[in-house]
């Protein structure tokens, strides 16, 4: 299955997947990061970690992926600065009768407070619906996670409830409260997936 993954922009960003040129901006992105801010935030990675061919390696296996419709990245560009400051991803559990995905996001912390992180879920929310013709997205969110929990709320997605021991992270099964939104919730129609 093949999707045309078209930039898509905002008033201040642009999504995309990656390309080999983005190189120097994936680098300033994770290594010049901010200390961790919150037990959410991922803080810097280390230079030696962050190789022109550890960035090959990960454009290389974003498209395997895309091409297996296992899973889709976006990352977030500001638009003045050509900043990459975050990323979208899709993470497909079902297509045929379902075509649905997990909807992540993820701000870097030198981008936080700015209503960066609403107005790039907003657009992801859009790009799973119309570009990878999805019908149900869901955001798992650790109960505790109150500015994603704010965040899904401000886009317009719905408490469904809570899945036990649905996500295993830091060595254990953990509790996730689950959001969802679909193409009518945001005025679109629904997609066909036959």
């Amino acid at each position: 299955m093949t999707f045309n993954r078209r930039a898509v922009k905002t008033a201040r960003l642009t999504l995309r997947p990656l390309k080999p040129s983005d190189y120097p901006l994936w680098f300033d992105a994770l290594v010049n990061r901010f200390p961790l801010q919150s037990k959410w935030d991922l803080g810097p990675v280390a230079p030696e970690k962050c190789t022109p061919a550890d960035f090959i390696h990960l454009i290389k296996r974003h498209k395997e992926m895309a091409k297996k419709d296992d899973w889709y990245f976006y990352g977030v560009f500001e638009n003045h600065t050509g900043q990459l400051i975050g990323h979208v991803d899709f993470d497909i559990f079902s297509r045929n009768t379902h075509q649905f995905a997990n909807f992540g996001y993820q701000l870097y912390n030198r981008h936080w407070g700015l209503g960066y992180g609403q107005e790039a879920a907003a657009a992801g929310l859009k790009i799973g619906f119309k570009q990878l013709k999805l019908n149900r997205l869901e955001a798992a969110i650790n109960l505790d996670n109150h500015k994603s929990i704010r965040l899904v709320k401000a886009i317009g997605m719905e408490e469904e409830g809570i899945k036990k021991r649905y996500w295993f992270e830091n060595g254990k099964w953990t509790d996730h409260l689950i959001y969802v939104t679909n193409p009518e919730h945001l005025g679109l129609k629904p997609n066909n997936p036959f």
